[in-house]
């Protein structure tokens, strides 16, 4: 973490997160399981016109996850066609600061490297396995230890090279060469994350989005169908984004409509919503920003929680 992260960290007031916590800990896991599940998930097609094109050529993993036209990322000339399912979103300070994508399908590897080179991606998170209980979750798109791998799309071809490794969240320096442009990015492997659950709620994943905050490019995040571990990720920097520029945290409800106005039906299930605020409480404990009673009922909340998602 920079010094300036650090400082920022320092400034955290408490009344920016007052109202939050007091809503946090009167509504409980229970009250809060209630508030996700008011927010029904559907899909609009009539927003998804070039999703709808791109199911006839194979593009899209699931055919019910949705595309929103509105603010999808647009793959520009020369490559042959603009779709890729990937929608730009939004945090209170940053217009573009992550694309949320699906995991690639063998058919868009290509058009997924394209977009990391267009964009200028420095940090990918990967969130899923390739494989999970039996299912393939995601095509083998990064090369691994001294492997160099190329896709090709219409004579468009697209090489990333293993450039080294460390262990931690199985972190991986990538070279990606392509249409002229060579692009330095940090592939972040998370390996333990269950599919429609939850990892420990520890401060891996705010330590996570310290290092690739950095970046002034999107930071590029998937899981399988790009929605449910993928969205509970962008939920919890929306409400970092605020805290570290100085402003009260918004209702959690209001936060998630915003984000699936970007990226349709992000977080798929009560336990990531849970996972959401479980994280934001851990951090302020670990900050020390509360003081005895707080403790003692974040003590309690944590225990529900625990109950509530184990």
């Amino acid at each position: 973490m920079t010094d300036e992260q650090t400082n920022r960290e320092k400034n955290i007031k408490r009344k920016q997160l007052v109202k939050f916590v007091k809503h946090v800990l009167e509504k409980g896991p229970s009250g809060l399981q209630k508030e996700f599940s008011s927010m029904k998930r559907f899909n609009d097609f009539e927003k998804m016109k070039a999703f709808k094109q791109a199911q006839e050529r194979g593009k899209n993993r699931y055919k019910d996850v949705g595309c929103l036209d509105n603010n999808r990322v647009k793959l520009a000339p020369p490559w042959p066609y603009d779709y890729i399912h990937g929608n730009y979103v939004a945090t209170p300070n940053n217009a573009k600061r992550f694309i949320c994508t699906q995991a690639p399908l063998e058919k868009t590897c290509a058009d997924f490297w394209f977009m990391c080179l267009q964009d200028k991606v420095e940090a990918i998170f990967m969130l899923c396995n390739l494989m999970e209980k039996g299912a393939k979750k995601c095509f083998e798109y990064y090369p691994s230890k001294d492997k160099t791998l190329e896709f090709e799309e219409k004579g468009h071809k697209i090489t990333m090279k293993f450039s080294k490794s460390e262990a931690k969240v199985m972190e991986t320096v990538l070279t990606v060469e392509g249409q002229g442009a060579t692009l330095k990015t940090t592939h972040y492997h998370w390996v333990d994350w269950p599919d429609r659950g939850v990892p420990a709620a520890d401060m891996a994943l705010c330590e996570l989005l310290a290092k690739a905050r950095l970046s002034k490019a999107p930071i590029v995040v998937h899981c399988s169908a790009g929605i449910g571990r993928t969205g509970s990720v962008v939920m919890i920097e929306y409400m970092m984004d605020q805290l570290l520029s100085g402003q009260v945290i918004e209702d959690s409800d209001k936060i998630l409509q915003k984000i699936r106005e970007q990226r349709n039906n992000s977080i798929q299930t009560e336990h990531q919503y849970l996972f959401v605020h479980q994280v934001m409480m851990n951090y302020f404990m670990e900050k020390k920003m509360f003081d005895e009673n707080a403790k003692l009922a974040h003590l309690d909340f944590t225990e529900k929680y625990h109950k509530a998602v184990h």
